[in-house]
């Protein structure tokens, strides 16, 4: 599960200390510590619990990760942020977090499939920029253009292997249509 930018409850670390938080505290897992209300509104955090469940994946197995790793308050400050930082500015953000996605990332989880769970095509989003740096140049295909349930798949092409991509909106705001990402996924397989 990809997600575009880390919440106000990443704002506070660096990625180091992240990494480090995150080493020490291996049972830790954010995303249930969401559906507890760590994270205010719950709805997010119960979407990326049930949607891999209802894809036939135990959500403790699923990986969860944004797209661009740098911690923020929102997806607003991050260009600042990464202006900021020793990174110097949001296309090298860009281009380091999805070098690290291809590099590390993908080759430890070997993923059957990556949801990319922002998908506007007009701006920065997870899926957007997993189609810009992996997709094999072609346009998403579309399984619906609903406002609401905006759906598409492509086919990203990573140095190791081949992993099909769904792009849906972001389920803070958007609760998904499983069997439309069902039906984006088997067109990929």
């Amino acid at each position: 599960m990809v997600g575009f930018n880390g919440s106000s409850a990443d704002g506070g670390f660096t990625n180091a200390e992240a990494v480090i938080n995150g080493f020490n505290s291996p049972c830790f897992s954010n995303v249930q510590a969401g559906t507890e209300g760590e994270w205010g509104i719950k709805h997010l955090a119960n979407r990326l619990q049930s949607v891999p469940e209802q894809l036939g994946f135990r959500w403790q197995d699923t990986v969860y990760t944004n797209a661009l790793l740098m911690c923020s308050k929102d997806a607003l400050s991050l260009k600042k942020r990464a202006q900021e930082s020793a990174i110097g500015s949001l296309e090298r953000l860009i281009e380091k977090s999805m070098g690290f996605f291809e590099n590390i990332t993908v080759p430890l989880c070997k993923p059957e499939l990556i949801i990319a769970y922002s998908n506007g095509m007009n701006s920065h989003s997870a899926a957007r920029l997993l189609l810009k740096a992996f997709g094999d140049g072609d346009e998403p295909e579309y399984i619906s253009r609903n406002r609401y349930y905006s759906t598409f798949c492509f086919t990203a092409r990573f140095k190791q292997f081949d992993v099909p991509v769904v792009g849906i909106r972001h389920m803070s705001r958007f609760k998904p249509d499983v069997q439309l990402i069902k039906k984006a996924w088997d067109k990929r397989r």
